[in-house]
């Protein structure tokens, strides 16, 4: 397994994924909107000012930051893969906001000049970032004083059997998923508020962090499967290579292991998220 999670493979995963992303985007916003709503309470958008989400994937949380800004506001939507800043762009004008600007960025190395935003939001997107505390540097650089950032990342694997099931059957069938899931860039890189507050303590005098917590449904195991192997970066690249052999293998590990979360003919699995502000 490689130990670096490089920006190209990141890069490769999430543009890959971006199709599923729109095509699910109310369902991935709608299961953890308490994580964008906390995000956005923490910023506390005002009209006139200037936010900046980061990492947005389609733009649901930064849509509910738009709002509040007002038209004198404005929101600088912004992701690495410009196949997710279009699907935002899109929804966008679905819902006929005009006072987001819609950019392809990299949180380590954000081209905004300093002290040129009120607030910064990533729901999701700093624990997948290669290069950690250079972007919370950067964070820092861009924010107006008296500014805030507020950032959410996946808590341990243990709290978040809504993927970590299909992980492990992955594992136990010797097909691990690609990158280092605990190194920075992987999805468990900041799953504890301790990681977290070391991370923003080089940048920020001001630390709060909190566990958010929900459940995930499912209609069933296909449709975890189904959603599961479509929208999540490095284990979707890597179910897409498999023979139909491989795959059914996987799934007679991963089906009686969903069993323990059936409620009422569905499934619900927790999540755990690890939410942190900073100013």
């Amino acid at each position: 397994m490689p130990e670096i999670n490089s920006t190209e493979e990141a890069l490769r995963h999430w543009s890959a994924v971006a199709p599923a992303w729109d095509r699910y985007r109310d369902r991935l916003f709608e299961s953890v909107r308490s994580v964008s709503e906390w995000l956005v309470e923490q910023v506390d958008p005002q009209p006139g000012q200037t936010m900046l989400e980061l990492a947005a994937g389609p733009g649901e949380t930064g849509f509910l930051a738009a709002a509040l800004l007002g038209s004198t506001g404005h929101l600088i939507l912004s992701d690495f893969a410009p196949a997710m800043v279009e699907a935002a762009r899109r929804r966008g004008g679905e819902l006929g906001l005009d006072n987001i600007e819609y950019r392809v960025l990299d949180a380590q190395q954000i081209d905004l000049p300093d002290s040129s935003v009120d607030g910064v939001i990533s729901r999701f997107g700093l624990m997948l970032m290669p290069e950690q505390q250079r972007a919370i540097a950067e964070i820092r650089r861009v924010l107006r004083q008296g500014g805030r950032c507020a950032y959410a990342t996946w808590g341990p694997p243990d709290r978040n059997p809504w993927i970590f099931q299909l992980v492990l059957a992955l594992l136990q069938n010797g097909l691990p998923p690609p990158g280092d899931a605990f190194a920075p860039g992987g999805l468990f890189s900041l799953a504890t508020p301790e990681s977290n507050r070391a991370l923003a303590a080089g940048s920020f005098a001001d630390v709060i962090v909190e566990e958010l917590t929900g459940t995930m449904r499912f209609d069933g195991p296909d449709d975890y499967w189904a959603y599961n192997t479509a929208v999540a970066g490095p284990v979707a690249e890597l179910v897409g290579s498999l023979d139909r052999d491989q795959v059914t293998a996987i799934r007679d590990t991963l089906d009686p292991s969903l069993a323990p979360f059936e409620r009422d003919g569905a499934l619900e699995l927790p999540w755990m998220a690890v939410a942190t502000r900073v100013s």
